[in-house]
C-alpha cells in the first residue's frame, strides 16, 4: 500500500466515492474505499453493485461519466448484499469524500431503499477543505490532484477517486502542518458532519414546517455566467435559476464573475490539459490574477441548486419544530408482533391502509407530495424521500420497542 508522509502519522479515516446508475441517489452501481492508518493507505475495497430493483435503469449521462452499463453489473452483489461488509470496512471511522454531501446522499439513500440501519458516522469533504485551503480555476478532483502535483488517475473509477481523494486530505493535512482529522478541519473552517443522529430528528423530520417557504440559496451573493453549450437545459432556464437562488447572472465573464458554469465538458473532461475557448481561458487568466472564480461543470451547477442539509437544519431550527406523531394506524396493524417472517410483519405494519401512493398524495411525516416515481416501498407507506422514511422507522421501532412487539434480536 501506499505511504504519503510522515508528516501526517497519527491521520486516520476512510475514503470513499460512488457511482450510481441514474439521477436517483439510491441508484449506487459501484463503491470505492481506502482506508488510511497513520497517514498511509493501508487497505482498499471495491465493488460493482446491482442497483435496487425499479431504479436500476442506466442513464446514458451517467454511462458517459463512469463508464458503466446494466450488463456491467448483471452479475454484481445487491447493496443489502454487501452493506455490510463495507461497514465492517469502515469500522467507525470518520468517512472522507471529495464531495462528501453526494457520496453520503448514496449511503443512506440506497441504504433506505431495502429498509436497512443508516450508519452513524463523522464525514468530512475534501472539496470543501481544497475550496478553504486552495486558489485554483476548478476544486473537481482532477484540477485539486493536479494542483497538489498528486499525479494522474481514472477519474470516476470509484477506487481510484477515493485513493485519491485519500491523498488530497493528506496533501492538505500537510500543508496546514495538522496531524488529526480534527486539526484539519478547525484549521480550514470546514464542519465534520454527522450521517444521522437521533438528537437532530426534531430539527430534521419536518422541512416544510417553517412559518415561512424554504428559499433555495444555492447561488446566493454569486455572479453567475455561462459558455458553451449546455445539455441538460437552455440557458435562459439557467439564468432564472440562478436568480431564484440568490444570485447574479451575467452574461460575460468579467472582474465581478465567480462562478462560470461551462456546458462543452462533463465531469470526465473537465480537467487540466484539455482545450478551452477564449470565455474559459479568461476565466483561468482572472483566477491567475488572483480573482476568486471558479469554473464548474453543468452537472455540478444543478448539483448546487438544492439548499444544503446544514441550511435547511439552520433554518427549520429557527422555525422550532418538533417532530411528527407516530400514525395510529403503524400499531394498530402491528397487532400482537411478528409471528412468522419479521419482515413480512414489518412492511405490513408501515404499509399505508389506503394502499400503494399513485403520486400526489401527502407525505405521512412531512406533508410533501409522494411523487409517482418514488421507489415502490416508499409509496406503499406514503413518505416522499429516504429521509422522511427513515425518521417514520426509527418512530415506529421506538414505539414497538415500548410495546414489546419487537423480535429479540432487533
Amino acid at each position: 500500500m501506499e505511504t504519503f508522509n510522515r508528516a501526517a502519522a497519527g491521520l486516520n479515516f476512510t475514503a470513499i466515492d460512488f457511482e450510481t446508475a441514474n439521477q436517483s441517489r439510491a441508484s449506487v452501481c459501484a463503491v470505492g474505499a481506502v482506508r488510511v492508518r497513520d497517514g498511509a493507505i493501508v487497505d482498499e475495497y471495491h465493488s460493482l453493485v446491482s442497483p435496487p430493483p425499479g431504479l436500476d435503469e442506466f442513464h446514458k449521462g451517467n454511462t458517459r461519466v463512469h463508464g458503466l452499463t446494466k450488463a456491467d453489473v448483471s452479475e454484481a452483489p445487491s447493496w443489502d448484499q454487501l452493506y455490510p461488509t463495507l461497514l465492517r470496512f469502515i469500522d467507525g471511522d470518520l468517512l472522507v469524500g471529495h464531495n462528501a454531501r453526494f457520496d453520503v446522499s448514496v449511503l443512506l439513500n440506497a441504504t433506505g431503499a431495502y429498509d436497512l440501519a443508516w450508519p452513524e458516522l463523522n464525514t468530512l469533504c475534501t472539496l470543501q477543505l481544497s475550496r478553504a485551503a486552495l486558489h485554483v480555476p476548478s476544486y473537481s478532483l482532477p484540477w485539486v490532484a493536479n494542483h497538489l502535483e498528486l499525479g494522474n488517475f481514472n477519474h470516476h473509477d470509484p477506487l481510484a477517486d477515493a485513493r485519491m481523494a485519500a491523498q488530497v486530505f493528506l496533501a492538505l493535512a500537510q500543508m496546514k502542518s495538522t496531524t488529526s482529522a480534527v486539526q484539519l478541519a478547525d484549521s480550514l473552517t470546514v464542519p465534520v458532519v454527522p450521517t444521522f443522529v437521533d438528537e437532530a430528528e426534531a430539527i430534521a423530520s419536518e422541512l416544510d414546517s417553517s412559518p415561512d417557504p424554504l428559499i433555495a440559496t444555492g447561488f446566493i451573493d454569486q455572479a453567475v455566467c455561462f459558455t458553451g453549450a449546455l445539455k441538460i437545459m437552455i440557458r435562459d432556464e439557467a439564468r432564472r435559476l440562478v436568480v431564484e437562488h440568490g444570485g447574479l447572472a451575467q452574461s460575460n465573464v468579467n472582474k465581478k464573475t465567480t462562478i462560470l458554469v461551462t456546458g462543452d465538458f462533463d465531469e470526465r473532461t473537465f480537467r487540466p490539459g484539455a482545450n478551452f475557448s477564449a470565455k474559459l481561458q479568461k476565466a483561468f487568466d482572472l483566477v491567475d490574477a488572483g480573482q476568486p472564480l471558479e469554473i464548474i461543470t453543468e452537472e455540478d451547477f444543478i448539483s448546487r441548486l438544492s439548499l444544503s442539509e446544514e441550511a435547511l437544519r439552520s433554518r427549520i431550527s429557527q422555525a422550532g419544530v418538533s417532530r411528527r406523531k407516530l400514525p395510529d394506524w403503524v400499531l394498530t396493524q402491528a397487532e400482537v408482533g411478528p409471528t412468522g417472517d419479521y419482515w413480512e410483519w414489518f412492511n405490513t405494519s408501515l404499509a399505508h391502509p389506503e394502499g400503494r401512493a399513485n403520486g400526489g398524495e401527502k407525505c405521512i411525516w412531512c406533508d410533501a407530495s409522494v411523487s409517482r416515481s418514488a421507489h415502490w416501498v416508499h409509496r406503499d407507506r406514503h413518505v416522499c424521500s429516504v429521509h422522511c422514511n427513515e425518521r417514520f422507522k426509527r418512530a415506529a421501532s421506538r414505539a414497538w420497542d415500548r410495546m414489546g412487539l419487537r423480535r429479540p434480536a432487533e
